[in-house]
């Protein structure tokens, strides 16, 4: 994978950008359209019809009683006189060919706006545009087009699952005519509508038969009252089964007869109540805002909440295309919702497939070497582990044997391994417990720092206190020792807090999470120090600085250790707070006062100082003062002298 998609939001961004790529091009190449019209079809809900609407239907009773269909064309001539009252009568049926009884209805028809029926019946596309090759019209028998009656193409569009959604306004063809619906109310209102050729849906008000129906039978008969048709809109056409004059729709599952289509369709002109898709570039719009807000959803917050958000974005979206489909706009469902749910499954594996490759790498590298709890927190978020170096504030420990060689001739090599592994198993179990970082082994001596990779803003008490436990264990470890015959050793450690440069460093194959610069060098020489004044653990002025408050220290000295301009005080880490007993806290306060005395060049109080030290507990250090104050009485030192001593080894 490129390097640039080695990052989490990059990677997520692509990844999420890539699907709405696809998603898109299959929505223009309108892979899924049939499914698409399907979930858009649950949206249609039964609404009112109108009441200036009434079919006249040639139903079941009606052949019954008039007979086997076809039916002779007075009729037809019959039924127009009872309904001659109405505005306007459209005419589903096919008169095409001659036959007896046209002059019947010829003149039936000029008592009447009438509009008959007539069918395209072949296409093809001119220009991009639907274009009519052949033509059946009416029989010239009933009279002149446009002086006797009007007339309508009655031609519907069924898509490829057998579901009628849609129809064309106006066709042209080896003639032009609009549809059928379009004449009617064009007769009812005195002026046709402009709704122009391209294809239009169909708003479906209301499912197969609520709309008024009087048996044809019924008008034939002249039961119902030919007043009652005034000023209505009256559409002849068949209803019954045996037609076949039935298509299916999206607001039932029942067969609707071709004559209700037509009465939605008069309604919906009517009342200038269309139905219209959202324009592919809306659509495109929310199939890449879907999208990012998967990945953005995915990248900000955990998968379970991920989840259930973008569930709910999904539902609400849902209602949202409800809202939109009553305001007549039938918004893009199933693409949208397509690219959020690919979005969701293709970056919760990748996820789960990088997340499981860094789990392994996180605990191949970190695993044997800090406590579970920081790496929970570091497999949680992995990106905290920076790839190459970034300065932190840490806190630095070294450990040391005191004469580990010495010991180590004294013992077999198997002995030796055996104690060696003892003792580091001990110790590093302390540091992982206390969440520090085993940065490596060399020898006998341990390097550990706190601070990274996870930010811990009390690293500096962390490592003291995990520097006093050590101690602690060490003691048990030597009365182990003594009654196993085993000899036993005494350990220096060196604390420094302040910058370094941690990070992966090494070669591209082979490479260790460790921490470089000045404050790892001088947590080092703090650990030499212990050699000199006979202590366990020396801390920097930084780390004092940080944890006086929490742990009892004594100012050991100011030195300049090796390889460094800038003298220090150096302090001896000694116990937790409040711990000290009443002859330790009387041996710190005689040898700080001491300390002091000796910065100011007192020699003779200084010295008085460091022995009632001594007489409370032997201590080198107090030796080593008593020892300098004693030479510079012989030879004082220069009218400059600090008080920093300047060592000249590691």
């Amino acid at each position: 994978m490129p390097t640039i998609l080695k990052n989490k939001l990059t990677k997520t961004l692509f990844i999420s950008l890539f699907i709405s790529a696809i998603v898109t091009m299959l929505m223009t190449a309108g892979f899924l359209d049939t499914w698409e019209s399907k979930i858009s079809d649950a949206f249609y809900a039964p609404g009112n019809t109108l009441d200036e609407i009434i079919i006249v239907a040639i139903d079941d009773e009606s052949l019954q009683e008039l007979g086997r269909w076809p039916w002779p064309r007075d009729h037809f001539a019959r039924a127009i006189n009872y309904l001659n009252q109405s505005s306007v009568i459209g005419i589903d049926i096919s008169f095409f060919e001659p036959a007896e009884g046209d002059s019947e209805l010829a003149d039936s028809f000029k008592a009447v706006n009438v509009v008959l029926a007539m069918e395209y019946t072949s296409f093809s596309y001119k220009n991009g545009e639907l274009y009519g090759e052949s033509l059946l019209k009416p029989t010239t028998t009933l009279g002149t087009l446009g002086v006797d009656f009007e007339t309508g193409f009655v031609n519907l569009y069924t898509d490829s699952d057998g579901v009628t959604r849609s129809f064309n306004p106006h066709i042209s063809g080896i003639e032009d005519y609009d549809h059928i619906s379009m004449v009617v109310v064009g007769e009812y209102l005195g002026i046709t509508p402009d709704l122009g050729s391209s294809r239009m849906l169909i708003n479906f008000f209301a499912p197969p038969g609520e709309y008024e129906y009087i048996s044809f039978s019924d008008v034939y008969n002249n039961i119902i009252d030919p007043s009652y048709f005034k000023g209505k809109i009256v559409l002849i056409g068949a209803t019954a089964a045996d037609l076949h004059d039935d298509v299916i729709t999206p607001i039932s599952n029942q067969a609707m007869p071709g004559v209700e289509v037509n009465a939605n369709l008069v309604q919906s002109i009517l009342t200038r109540d269309f139905l219209y898709y959202q324009d592919d570039f809306s659509a495109i719009g929310v199939i890449f805002l879907f999208a990012l807000l998967a990945g953005f959803l995915l990248f900000r917050f955990r998968i379970h909440i991920a989840t259930v958000l973008l569930a709910v974005l999904a539902i609400a979206y849902i209602f949202f295309s409800i809202y939109t489909f009553d305001s007549g706009i039938i918004m893009n469902i199933l693409y949208p919702l397509l690219s959020l749910t690919l979005v969701y499954i293709t970056l919760v594996v990748i996820y789960y497939l990088t997340e499981e490759r860094s789990r392994k790498w996180i605990t191949s590298i970190f695993g044997k070497y800090v406590s579970p709890v920081v790496i929970d927190n570091l497999i949680k978020n992995p990106d905290w582990i920076k790839l190459g170096g970034e300065k932190r504030t840490i806190t630095v420990f070294f450990s040391d044997i005191r004469g580990f060689t010495s010991i180590s001739e004294r013992l077999d090599p198997e002995e030796l391994v055996h104690l060696l592994n003892e003792y580091l198993t001990e110790m590093t179990s302390i540091i992982i417990k206390d969440q520090g970082l085993v940065d490596k082994y060399m020898g006998d001596a341990i390097m550990a720092f706190w601070g990274a990779p996870l930010e811990q803003p009390n690293h500096t008490e962390l490592a003291c206190s995990s520097s006093l436990e050590m101690i602690d264990k060490l003691e048990e470890l030597k009365k182990k020792w003594k009654k196993e015959g085993i000899p036993s050793f005494d350990i220096g450690i060196g604390l420094n807090s302040g910058d370094a440069i941690v990070g992966n460093m090494g070669s591209l194959k082979r490479f260790d999470y460790t921490a470089i610069g000045d404050n790892v060098n001088l947590a080092s020489r703090m650990e030499g120090l212990n050699k000199i004044y006979g202590t366990n653990i020396i801390i920097t002025e930084n780390t004092h600085k940080v944890v006086k408050d929490k742990f009892e220290t004594r100012k050991l000295d100011a030195v300049k250790v090796l390889g460094k301009k800038k003298p220090i005080l150096i302090y001896e880490l000694l116990s937790q707070k409040d711990r000290f007993s009443k002859k330790q806290g009387d041996f710190v306060r005689l040898y700080e006062a001491g300390l002091e005395l000796y910065f100011k060049k007192n020699w003779k109080p200084a010295i008085k100082s460091f022995q009632d030290a001594v007489k409370l507990m032997e201590d080198n250090a107090s030796h080593i003062f008593i020892a300098r104050c004693q030479e510079f009485l012989k030879n004082p030192p220069s009218r400059d002298w600090d008080g920093v001593w300047e060592m000249e080894t590691k």
